[in-house]
């Protein structure tokens, strides 16, 4: 099929658009390549039924963004029969990667035309133009990384700093660069921040929640974090230098984890050599005098299982050097919840979750029971259509919100979606073996949970439960949702109160 060809109007047409914010000319803008798009499908007697995009994301990490993701589930279930694109390249940053692209799109009898390449799949020529354009957009965007790579080693050997300047910094035009000044409104809090942390006598939380009670915020005028603090305590730019580690992962390192050249800055300093260097002695001191009662007392079991029953976010595990805490922190996230800022000692939730894993005890039949239980439940719900039907709906929500109709309450749109989400997890198959795995684990679990460590206790959690709920208006757990594998199985072991932490609704 030749791209200057007109296609019957029968056809049905989608648009994959992507934004890179590296190309600043208007050419490639989401709406520009849209407006492009439609005015060839138009002229091919195309309507555009589907359009998926992308926006900027130069450093997404993952091989296809959730756009293309999108597009080729759609492509699957033969929702379209046509992909525009504005070129090649967007489809994605590898030739590889763009032309399995293309070879699923052909697997479903899909045809790819790009507004602004005129090329032909179904030919030799239109083949090896493909893969032409391919390599040179890698080429461009390896190219571009390469010399994006070497401007900022150059700013950075010339001692300026690359990126946004750190907190307490503001960036300010210098003759003809832009250059690190301290914030003379910020400069006492910052020392006296170091010299706080420099008497050994609190940790990262405690620095956080005494800069938050000064008023300080983040550059995003949010809450300091414990990790924000650490970064912060760490970043040798504060005693004047300026850290690089490139752009890239290489020696099979991350770039956070690479081996750091530092270079005398230009910037005035902030803080003492001698006072920066202290506060690095007394991280490391902690980290090599760490008995083992510290270790055990900083571990938290339901760390990534316990979120907030209202607004179903994860709960952040938190210390004082007297307390454990689990706390709420949405406002960080970026979202909204009435309980943001509140907190549950971490003894209270734990011991709770204690009682009830000592609580389960299997039938000595259980294995003949839960097979007759299953057996049940197959009858009265067939699961591929009860999934077939949770998918659909899954589809038909996010296309609602693509057009809006959620923009004054997405806090609603997810917890829909976590939930059915949910429902479909627990939907999954899961083989008879899995069961009776599950069913070892939970008939020797009281003896093995009244004799484990706490961190014996946090794999137990890991392995058996998916979330634990708690109410911070009501000061209790409201729900427990276990691994699919393991629901089944609470319903033989718990007692009633299990039970209606089976049954309560996010």
């Amino acid at each position: 099929m030749n791209n200057n060809t007109p296609l019957s109007s029968k056809i049905r047409g989608a648009a994959y658009i992507r934004y890179s914010s590296v190309m600043q000319n208007d050419t490639f803008t989401l709406d520009a390549q849209l407006r492009q798009i439609k005015l060839r499908a138009a002229s091919d007697g195309i309507e555009i039924i589907k359009i998926y995009s992308d926006p900027a994301n130069s450093a997404y990490k993952n091989k296809y963004r959730p756009g293309i993701n999108e597009m080729l589930q759609d492509a699957q279930k033969k929702e379209f029969d046509l992909l525009y694109v504005h070129k090649v390249d967007r489809l994605a940053r590898r030739l590889e990667w763009a032309i399995e692209i293309v070879k699923e799109l052909q697997s479903q009898e899909i045809n790819l035309k790009a507004v602004e390449q005129n090329f032909d799949l179904a030919t030799a020529e239109g083949k090896l133009m493909f893969h032409l354009l391919g390599s040179l957009g890698e080429f461009y965007s390896d190219n571009l990384s390469k010399e994006t790579h070497k401007g900022k080693y150059e700013r950075a050997s010339q001692g300026y700093h690359n990126g946004w300047v750190p907190w307490g910094f503001k960036s300010e035009k210098v003759g003809e660069h832009k250059m690190a000044v301290p914030d003379p409104n910020l400069i006492s809090k910052m020392v006296e921040t170091f010299e706080r942390f420099a008497t050994g006598l609190y940790y990262d939380q405690d620095m956080a929640d005494w800069m938050n009670s000064q008023g300080l915020r983040t550059r995003f005028n949010r809450l300091f974090t414990k990790d924000a603090v650490r970064d912060l305590l760490q970043n040798p730019f504060y005693k004047g230098v300026v850290s690089y580690r490139g752009t890239y992962a290489h020696n099979g390192k991350t770039r956070r984890k690479a081996d750091a050249e530092n270079i005398k800055g230009i910037h005035t300093p902030i803080i003492s050599e001698e006072l920066f260097e202290k506060c690095q002695k007394v991280r490391a001191t902690r980290r090599h005098n760490s008995g083992s009662n510290q270790s055990t007392r900083r571990v938290y079991f339901l760390s990534g299982i316990l979120v907030c029953a209202h607004c179903n976010h994860h709960l952040r595990a938190q210390s004082s050097p007297s307390n454990r805490y689990y706390r709420e922190v949405s406002r960080l996230r970026g979202e909204k919840c009435v309980f943001d800022g509140r907190s549950v000692v971490a003894d209270q939730v734990e011991t709770r979750v204690s009682e009830i894993m000592e609580s389960l005890v299997l039938p000595a039949n259980w294995q003949a029971t839960l097979q007759e239980m299953l057996n049940t439940q197959k009858d009265e719900l067939d699961p591929q259509k009860e999934m077939a039907r949770i998918k659909g709906e899954l589809r038909r929500m996010r296309e609602a919100f693509k057009a809006g109709l959620y923009e004054n309450d997405e806090h609603s749109f997810w917890r829909e979606i976590e939930g059915l989400q949910e429902k479909l997890s627990s939907l999954e198959q899961i083989t008879p073996h899995e069961f009776r795995e599950a069913g070892k684990v939970l008939v020797s679990l009281k003896e093995a949970w009244h004799i484990a460590t706490l961190e014996e206790r946090r794999e137990f959690c890991q392995i058996i439960l998916k979330q634990v709920a708690y109410d911070f208006e009501r000061g209790m757990i409201t729900r427990i949702l276990p691994n699919p594998e393991y629901e089944v199985l609470f319903r033989l072991a718990g007692d009633s109160d299990v039970i209606a932490y089976l049954d309560s609704q996010p």
